[in-house]
């Protein structure tokens, strides 16, 4: 069902858009020369005549969108992603509609120039329609898919964490019609309905249309024959595979002279992909060097007048493929502050904190300097924050996938860091969300990371 539901809202999501992108267009021209508002000194054009331009803002846009893997629903939407995706969206697509009519009045394949008021007025307008019409096309087509569709009652087979996490997920959809009737398991517990081999009966009993078999690959037999009597009830039978507990990364299937393989440690930031974000961060850290250099040689002066000891602090700290390299940083301890200490985190209340530092760690002014490292290549702009070596070691024995944080570079943000997860957090959760980050790395993803974190201004690890 979920299938079904999934590739039904991709089209009312693409209909949506398209009628949304039409409608901006009427209302942006409207906006621009009818209503009086912003002056035309060149006179107002005729609408027949830039009618042209809608069939390339609809190309470009759902393109774009497709690039974006806006079309890739995710039912339970984030409403703050879908938003900076729209904006991203209308403000990108306008700039290339904007240079594509440039070159072709440059070669006389049109004869007249798009006023650049009007892509600005379009890239507004289209941002608010197509985010709203997304909004309503969402509420109105959970109702009637719950309606339609009915209730899919559903078991699942299985104990333990994979069985636990297939039933958190499947709740996700609750509002399109979904029901979680209880468990198939040789243990007792909370909705436990029935063992393996009553699997006939209970689902006579209950009515079931969906069975969820997510068992260990150790119980081979058993999976097979609950896909056996499943299939003779004629409900739905869903495999949950376990390679979820297996994996290091991101599975992904390959094929050796027609021999079927998933190599287990996939990740999207490989080749073309990681020369783009490289590309990204040396582009951002040099102009955000340049534009900030008076910021830093104020710090610099302040910090001396401070107290004594030197202006930087660079620390050892582990990055990509557990190489060590130097991170930069204003310092904001007395000088010499770990000699009797030694490599500890930081507490909230830390006496070695500088009245100064712990202004600058506020707002995460003393972090800054690494764009130093991002320009050298150590980090990046986003990723997972770098740990230092002695608590790498530590770490990596009591953490499940610890090391596998270390399979991109480390960055001045991340995922973790805008979801909340910074300094005493809990560092298994963090380790969750840097790996989602590496499992699902996209250019649009590192956008919207740093916007979050400059919306949220504080976001760095504060463990010096």
């Amino acid at each position: 069902m979920i299938h079904r539901v999934r590739k039904r809202l991709v089209r009312f999501f693409i209909i949506s858009d398209v009628a949304a992108i039409i409608l901006s267009f009427a209302v942006a021209f409207w906006f621009r020369f009818h209503s009086g508002i912003l002056h035309a000194p060149k006179g107002v054009p005729p609408f027949r005549q830039y009618l042209i331009i809608v069939p390339f803002l609809l190309l470009v846009q759902l393109l774009y969108f497709s690039y974006q893997e806006s079309y890739k629903i995710k039912l339970r939407r984030n409403r703050l992603d879908d938003l900076f995706m729209v904006v991203l969206n209308c403000i990108v697509s306008s700039g290339v509609v904007l240079l594509l009519f440039s070159y072709l009045k440059s070669y006389r394949f049109v004869g007249f120039e798009i006023s650049h008021l009007y892509l600005l007025v379009y890239a507004l307008t289209a941002t608010v329609i197509i985010y709203g019409a997304r909004l309503l096309i969402f509420r109105l087509f959970r109702h009637i898919a719950a309606q339609q569709e009915g209730i899919s009652r559903i078991l699942i087979a299985g104990h333990g964490d994979l069985a636990e996490m297939t039933a958190e997920n499947l709740a996700k959809y609750a509002h399109f019609g979904i029901e979680i009737v209880g468990y198939l398991s040789e243990q007792s517990g909370e909705k436990v309905l029935g063992r393996f081999d009553q699997l006939e009966k209970v689902a006579r009993a209950n009515a079931i249309t969906d069975l969820f078999i997510a068992l260990s690959l150790k119980e081979y037999d058993t999976i097979m024959r609950l896909i056996e009597t499943g299939n003779n009830l004629l409900i739905d039978v869903h495999l949950v595979p376990d390679i979820l507990q297996l994996a290091s990364l991101k599975a992904g299937m390959e094929h050796i002279e027609g021999l079927p393989v998933i190599h287990l440690g996939d990740i999207p930031l490989q080749g073309w992909r990681a020369a783009l974000k490289r590309a990204f961060d040396f582009v951002c850290s040099l102009l955000g060097l340049v534009v900030l250099f008076p910021l830093f040689l104020f710090l610099a002066i302040i910090i001396k007048l401070d107290s004594p000891g030197p202006v930087l602090y660079r620390q050892v700290r582990v990055g990509l493929d557990g190489s060590h390299f130097r991170v930069f940083k204003f310092r904001t301890m007395v000088h010499g502050a770990e000699k009797e200490t030694g490599p500890i985190w930081s507490p909230p209340d830390d006496k070695r904190v500088t009245s100064l530092g712990r202004f600058l760690r506020k707002y995460s002014l003393d972090e800054i300097l690494q764009l130093l490292n991002v320009l050298i290549g150590d980090m990046s702009l986003v990723g997972p924050r770098p740990e230092r070596p002695e608590f790498v070691e530590k770490f990596k024995h009591s953490i499940p996938r610890y090391m596998l944080r270390h399979r991109v570079k480390a960055g001045i943000t991340g995922w973790a860091q805008v979801h909340g997860l910074r300094g005493n957090t809990p560092l298994d959760k963090r380790i969750e969300f840097d790996i989602f980050y590496i499992q699902n790395w996209t250019l649009r993803m590192d956008l919207e990371i740093l916007w979050r974190t400059i919306f949220k201004f504080k976001f760095i690890d504060k463990t010096n």
